[in-house]
């Protein structure tokens, strides 16, 4: 009855608008308002859009972008601006605005379609989502959208205490789309962000990667299920009793994904630094942030699974932490009547010959003990890149040292050990002469 009495309310007034002056001048209106939209159109597009393409400025990026999602919804931006802005003004002067209301609405529709078409790539995102949303545009001009919405509500089915009805599935497909071309969208240009840009190091952008795609999948789960009616209290349930869960059982492994989480946002290891931990016995560079382990690669091939939670509650040294610099340390022993000074020089010039070993800071040399059978000289430089190893630069500068050495007369001593041969005691000796 009351479906029946809004179409003859919309046939009286669609009647009462043909008969009467406000047709025209409503067409007048929408014709103005087009008109407007298309001449402001061509100014714009001709003009002010060819100068902001035109900067020197802009990247082919942003031009890209520009192109892409601006320019196909100008017009239909300035059509819903200027129909809008008619509508007001024409509300001024006649009471009946049936004919340019209907039009902002269907603008409106094709607006949101076609931004749904651009962002999304796909037609049949598009195409699904006008299936709906245009029919219940029609029943809403027509008043027939609420009884049509009870209509379809009162064919339900239930599964426990859900109920599922036609409108219900109707709805959750709708959002479902939304959600999910939303959701895509959120996703591909976060990503595309995170990627392009250059003061995020590769090795977190995986991470962060993975963490927008979790978080925009819990927030499009929860919609769904809120969609279908199901109660989130009982979620909230269930977190706690997963709490407790984890608290007890999964202890170790909640222990490593939030130190994952921890050495993410502070950085202080990433993929490609060079660790040391466990005093030494382990040294290597970081190939791989897991959820669980951090996988390092040493020097002798050997892959590492390391867990999170170690870097978190041990002691780390990061070789590359800040730069990439590295000291070498050597360690010679010189005989006592060498002469110290000339052995010091020989020792820095071998250093600052290498073609590793950086100018600052300096090379340093020292006497650093007296020994019983030599004097120890340490010798300190260091190397511009520890990625390319320190044990071939400490080689080559222990020969030059060497050979300098062995040309200038510095002796390296070694240990020197004498052997006494004693006689026998007097007794055996005796003995010795009465078998004789």
């Amino acid at each position: 009855m009351e479906f029946t009495i809004n179409i003859d309310k919309f046939i009286d007034s669609v009647i009462k608008t043909l008969t009467s002056p406000s047709l025209y001048w409503q067409s007048l209106s929408l014709i103005l308002c087009f008109v407007f939209s298309y001449f402001f159109y061509s100014i714009i597009r001709h003009g002010l859009i060819q100068k902001i393409l035109d900067s020197s400025t802009n990247t082919r990026e942003f031009n890209n972008l520009f192109k892409k999602y601006f320019l196909p919804l100008l017009f239909p931006i300035l059509s819903l601006f200027f129909l809008i802005l008619g509508y007001f003004v024409y509300q001024q002067f006649f009471k009946e605005t049936i004919l340019i209301s209907t039009t902002i609405k269907l603008i409106a529709i094709f607006f949101f379609l076609r931004m749904i078409r651009i962002s999304s790539n796909s037609t049949f995102v598009t195409n699904a989502t006008g299936l709906f949303l245009v029919p219940a545009l029609i029943l809403h001009i027509f008043g027939a959208l609420d009884p049509t919405i009870l209509y379809l509500d009162e064919l339900y089915f239930k599964i426990g205490k859900i109920k599922i009805s036609v409108y219900i599935l109707i709805k959750a497909f709708i959002v479902l789309l939304l959600v999910f071309w939303l959701s895509n969208l959120v996703i591909r240009k976060s990503k595309s962000y995170v990627d392009n840009n250059k003061n995020i190091k590769s090795s977190t952008k995986g991470i962060i990667s993975k963490f927008i795609d979790i978080l925009i999948y819990s927030i499009v789960a929860l919609i769904i299920l809120k969609t279908f009616g199901v109660d989130l209290t009982t979620i909230a349930v269930i977190g706690g009793a997963v709490g407790v869960g984890i608290g007890f059982g999964l202890q170790k492994i909640a222990s490593n994904f939030i130190s994952g989480i921890i050495l993410l946002f502070e950085k202080s290891v990433e993929v490609g630094d060079i660790v040391e931990l466990d005093n030494g016995s382990i040294y290597g560079t970081v190939r791989h942030f897991g959820g669980r382990y951090t996988l390092i690669e040493a020097t002798d091939g050997k892959e590492i699974m390391i867990p999170n939670e170690e870097f978190i509650i041990n002691k780390v040294t990061n070789w590359t932490y800040s730069n990439n610099r590295a000291r070498i340390e050597i360690q010679i022993g010189i005989a006592y009547h060498s002469n110290l000074d000339n052995a010091k020089e020989i020792m820095l010039s071998c250093a600052k010959s290498h073609k590793k070993c950086i100018a600052y800071p300096e090379p340093e040399c020292f006497v650093t003990s007296f020994n019983d059978y030599d004097i120890t000289m340490t010798l300190y430089f260091w190397i511009n890149d520890i990625i390319d190893g320190r044990m071939g630069a400490k080689s080559d500068v222990m020969i030059s040292v060497f050979n300098a050495f062995k040309e200038n007369n510095i002796e390296i001593p070694f240990p020197q050990r004498e052997v006494k041969i004693t006689p026998l005691p007097t007794k055996n000796a005796s003995l010795q002469d009465k078998v004789l």
